[in-house]
């Protein structure tokens, strides 16, 4: 009996799992056709109010948004990763405009990319959208009362690097830059950390922070490497 098992020789059909156990796991950020398209989207609703900085949830919650039967939540949906990423994650928020762009209104479409020029939510982006779960509804943005910063001990990362990476897989580009940068400003450093830091200078063309870290390194007194110098030769022709 295992032998067939094992082999694929069963004919009984595997029971289905409920969402709960199948789409949590689900890695691929945007969901396969095998899921009832409005109970995975309100799956990953559910799992967004209690978790929402999950940016994985947010790309498949927007992706998924794209089905028919779900297009008028997708503006609600494309709403709560940007103010999930507040002003952050400028890449990531414009790489998901492009895939669901054709897909918004024409006022969708200007709203969204109107906000991503603004350093902060603009007051139009508390109003309410079908389908939003973090919106306030109010029509002018509410300033907040608390800011509480991550400590290290309740990071879920065991150093920086995984963290970055992290970041990047997720596109928040920024992020893992002002965390680099950090780190060699504070002289916690290591041939690792200056390779990425420099690459990602290098993807984003911006020679202006590039050229303004080897200023700041230089000032703190840190030797700067023959990797900075050659980078910013290159530089000048981005």
């Amino acid at each position: 009996m295992l032998g067939k098992l094992l082999r694929g020789e069963s004919t009984q059909v595997p029971p289905e799992l409920p969402l709960a156990f199948s789409l949590a796991g689900e890695r691929r950020l945007r969901i396969q056709k095998d899921y009832q398209p409005v109970d995975a989207w309100r799956f990953l609703s559910h799992h967004i109010r209690r978790h929402p900085q999950d940016l994985r949830a947010h790309t498949q919650r927007i992706l998924l948004a794209q089905h028919e039967s779900l297009l008028d939540r997708l503006p609600g949906s494309l709403q709560d990763a940007f103010l999930a990423l507040d002003n952050a994650g400028q890449l990531l928020r414009q790489r998901l405009l492009e895939l669901v762009g054709e897909d918004l209104s024409p006022e969708d479409k200007t709203f969204f990319t109107e906000w991503m020029k603004q350093d902060t939510t603009p007051a139009a982006g508390s109003q309410w959208r079908k389908g939003s779960l973090l919106t306030t509804g109010q029509d002018h943005v509410t300033a907040r009362l608390l800011h509480i910063e991550r400590s290290q001990e309740t990071s879920q990362y065991t150093d920086v690097m995984e963290e970055v990476f992290a970041c990047l897989e997720y596109g928040q580009i920024d992020t893992a830059r002002e965390l680099l940068e950090a780190e060699m400003l504070a002289g916690n450093t290591n041939e690792n950390m200056e390779q990425e830091l420099v690459n990602i200078y290098q993807y984003t063309r911006d020679r202006e922070k590039l050229n303004a870290m080897v200023k700041h390194l230089e000032e703190a007194g840190h030797e700067v490497s023959a990797l900075w110098r050659e980078k910013q030769q290159e530089s000048e022709h981005w």
